[in-house]
């Protein structure tokens, strides 16, 4: 459990705010490139870490984030419009602004007004690739370079951002904990397989995962997150192993993704964006390593969540819980819904901000509470003065992820786990050093 001081340390994210000045150390998802897709086209508002901000991209493809009012008189440049000359013209007084926030015109003026060489609106720098713009909202001197994660480097036919949203209307830190829970699947996203055991979804293929079979867990603390290489006891000694991995600060990588070779080549991220302290964003990110993602990620179902990430199946309408389906068996939670309405109910059934010194944990949260640790250190680490883990701000700093290892396979008990991993993800020549000294650290 944590106190409701560590609590409220953990989960505030708004300007000034502990967990908000970590946040802002980072390059964070603030939108999709999708959502900007024209040129010279329409603003999409962005709530982020409790700013409500407006994205655009201008007539010269360049995207820029700018907070939402005006400097003059605080209209919202939400309807701003985006003109041909490269900017944000407010529609009130005219005031025209670049994506890096310069004022460029303020017609309403005389001429010898020197209004826009003093005044400057709050923009924020962006960063679009494989489908998604990021932003950085910290200190100037203390912007990191670009994170090498697989997602920002490989080819972008090797990525794939999902078409749809979610908005979960409570705590960043209960969503994405919710990511980190390994041992929740086969019960809240459990269908009836064939052969009679609930396992997630109904399917047939890893029969370990089930509500009769609770792994064990092994926690690495690494220099950018937590993984959790997740046991299952299978025959003969050998374990169904998966590994769950949380990195800073938004992402879960979970080992859902193609084989390649008998190994798996790809993997799911569970992406969990603050808006503020009381809504999260909620999208995915598909990975493959050596070869292009084949199948892309469906929509929700318009009945279910809205293309705006709102869900029409919510607290409100008690998430249309069927008690028949519940009681029959064929859908353990009575919500017959995607894994996100499943998961939103949940997790928003815990209050806008969990009260998590009344809460009592087991083994099956140990990546839960290591991850908890991990953002308190991160807390204390930039109030001391130091960067965020994980973050390479200058040449110097250890800017790879090559020991971001996923697996899911039956490994023999004689085996050490990373023998299942690709030999792309050990290249490094002291990977395997690396993780094993965290392992038994």
């Amino acid at each position: 459990m944590l106190t409701v001081e560590e609590n409220e340390l953990l989960c505030k994210v708004g300007p000034s705010t502990p967990m908000g000045e970590v946040f802002r150390r980072y390059w964070l998802p603030a939108v999709r490139s999708v959502d900007l897709a024209e040129a010279g086209g329409e603003p999409k508002r962005v709530r982020l870490l409790g700013e409500d901000l407006v994205a655009f991209r201008d007539s010269s493809g360049k995207v820029g984030l700018l907070a939402e009012k005006c400097a003059h008189r605080r209209a919202s440049l939400f309807y701003a419009r985006n003109e041909e000359c490269g900017g944000l013209r407010c529609i009130y007084h005219g005031w025209l602004y670049d994506t890096e926030g310069n004022i460029l015109e303020t017609p309403a003026e005389p001429a010898e007004s020197h209004i826009k060489d003093h005044v400057k609106q709050t923009a924020y720098p962006c960063h679009e690739v494989n489908g998604m713009v990021y932003t950085y909202m910290g200190p100037r001197d203390r912007m990191p370079r670009l994170p090498e994660l697989p997602w920002f480097t490989l080819p972008a036919e090797n990525v794939s951002i999902s078409p749809g949203i979610v908005i979960n209307e409570c705590n960043w830190l209960q969503t994405q904990e919710g990511n980190i829970d390994s041992t929740h699947t086969p019960f809240l996203h459990a269908r009836k397989a064939p052969d009679g055991a609930f396992r997630p979804g109904g399917q047939t293929t890893q029969p370990f995962r089930n509500q009769n079979n609770p792994p064990s867990f092994e926690i690495n603390r690494t220099r950018w997150g937590v993984r959790a290489v997740v046991r299952y006891p299978a025959d003969d000694g050998a374990a169904f192993t998966r590994t769950n991995t949380f990195i800073m600060p938004v992402y879960t990588a979970l080992p859902n993704g193609s084989q390649v070779d008998g190994k798996l080549d790809g993997y799911n991220l569970n992406v969990e964006v603050p808006m503020d302290d009381f809504s999260t964003m909620r999208f995915g990110i598909t990975v493959q390593r050596t070869m292009p993602v084949s199948t892309t990620q469906r929509a929700y179902d318009i009945g279910e969540i809205l293309p705006n990430g709102v869900k029409l199946v919510n607290r409100r309408n008690d998430y249309l819980i069927d008690r028949k389906k519940q009681k029959d068996g064929s859908v353990f939670s009575g919500l017959d819904w995607s894994f996100a309405t499943q998961d939103g109910c949940v997790v928003e059934s815990m209050g806008p901000i969990m009260d998590r010194e009344n809460e009592h944990l087991g083994q099956g949260d140990s990546q839960i509470v290591a991850t908890r640790r991990f953002l308190l250190d991160a807390i204390r680490m930039v109030q001391e003065g130091g960067d965020a883990p994980g973050v390479a701000v200058s040449e110097q700093d250890d800017n790879s992820f090559d020991d971001l290892i996923m697996i899911s396979a039956v490994v023999p008990a004689d085996r050490f786990w990373m023998a299942h991993a690709p030999e792309v993800t050990t290249t490094a020549p002291d990977v395997v050093e690396r993780v094993l000294a965290v392992a038994t650290a």
